[in-house]
């Protein structure tokens, strides 16, 4: 039935927001005419290695983006098209903390790359100008961030045997917005192993706030999750929905939204191995401009609220970056100039 009403929606959409008016796809210039047959592009999600949950900003990654082909995923130069790698993956791989594209479908279908194979797709990635790699061993610390009962905000950082608590001035690559919970280490804990995040006892149910890179809280501890951090907004939730708040603390988009892309992988005990969960974030605010979708139709929202591409418009479409919006027109994806 669900299925039903957002096809239902989307016609209608389609046609009642039809012509070449702001908010249309016919009001923008395409740069790479579309002809990509991809099922679906999307970012490179980092997980953990600055910010939990939040697209690289790093040279050589920032514009590289996942296109999933039926034979598998490969990665997408967002600036030419020119696609690497088209089917190296099973699923979605994560950005692992040490720059590696790392694949959990890999592992879990028992499907291995021999050197010879590895080396191959390595050098079709670097022929497209990407830093990524295949994966040959992960590794690398991962971030959480916390304000004391002052409302001063560390950065918690835990490396594969160690956890330290550290001034977010250390944190090299931080974006402009983050999410900080409220709490402090159990007051039992022994130090005698190394720290973990169940070690701490957080405030205010385990909520989020919104803090600038300078640990500046924005927000109150209001939010049931936080991430896809940038400089301009980032996402938060309320009641299973996703909005965004900007740099002022704004919430400059409600919590209407659904997450749709991502993966997770968590151990199922019944199977005995690890399973993949996707549609698991929002977009990350980038360019002036967000990726929105509900009941699985698809929009381009401003920051002020007005649409930049109204719902139905586009099938699909990718975070901005370079000045293009990649989108998805009957059944092919291509790239349009952002206007201004």
């Amino acid at each position: 039935m669900k299925r039903l009403a957002a096809l239902a929606l989307a016609a209608v959409l389609g046609l009642s927001l039809s012509g070449c008016g702001a908010g249309t796809l016919r009001s923008m210039k395409w740069a790479i005419e579309p002809a990509g047959e991809f099922e679906a592009v999307e970012p490179v999600a980092d997980t953990a290695t600055v910010a939990a949950g939040m697209v690289s900003r790093r040279p050589g990654e920032a514009g590289y983006y996942l296109a999933q082909s039926p034979a598998g995923w490969g990665v997408l130069n967002a600036a030419s098209g020119d696609v690497a790698a088209s089917a190296a993956f099973v699923t979605q791989p994560i950005r692992c903390g040490a720059g590696h594209l790392y694949d959990q479908g890999l592992y879990e279908g028992e499907r291995w790359y021999d050197w010879e194979t590895l080396e191959e797709l390595d050098a079709q990635l670097e022929s497209i100008g990407t830093s990524y790699r295949m994966e040959v061993g992960h590794g690398g610390g991962s971030n959480r961030f916390l304000a004391d009962e002052a409302g001063a905000v560390s950065a918690v950082s835990f490396g594969e045997a160690s956890m330290t608590i550290r001034p977010l001035a250390e944190i090299e690559g931080l974006p402009g917005l983050i999410p900080v919970q409220q709490g402090t280490l159990r007051a039992d804990w022994t130090g005698e192993d190394p720290a973990t995040w169940e070690d701490f006892v957080l405030e205010h149910d385990g909520r989020f706030a919104v803090a600038a890179s300078d640990g500046t809280l924005l927000t109150d501890f209001v939010y049931e999750a936080a991430c896809m951090g940038t400089d301009e907004a980032i996402a938060v939730c309320k009641e299973g929905k996703w909005g965004y708040v900007d740099t002022a603390g704004r919430e400059i988009i409600p919590c209407e939204y659904d997450a749709f892309w991502g993966v997770r992988w968590d151990w199922n005990s019944e199977t005995e191995k690890n399973e993949p969960t996707t549609g698991i974030y929002p977009a990350p605010f980038t360019e002036g401009c967000v990726v929105v979708k509900q009941e699985g139709v698809t929009g381009v929202l401003k920051a002020d609220g007005s649409w930049l591409l109204k719902p139905g418009q586009v099938e699909d479409a990718a975070p901005a970056f370079g000045g293009l919006l990649w989108v998805k027109t009957e059944g092919k994806w291509g790239a349009v100039e952002l206007p201004g």
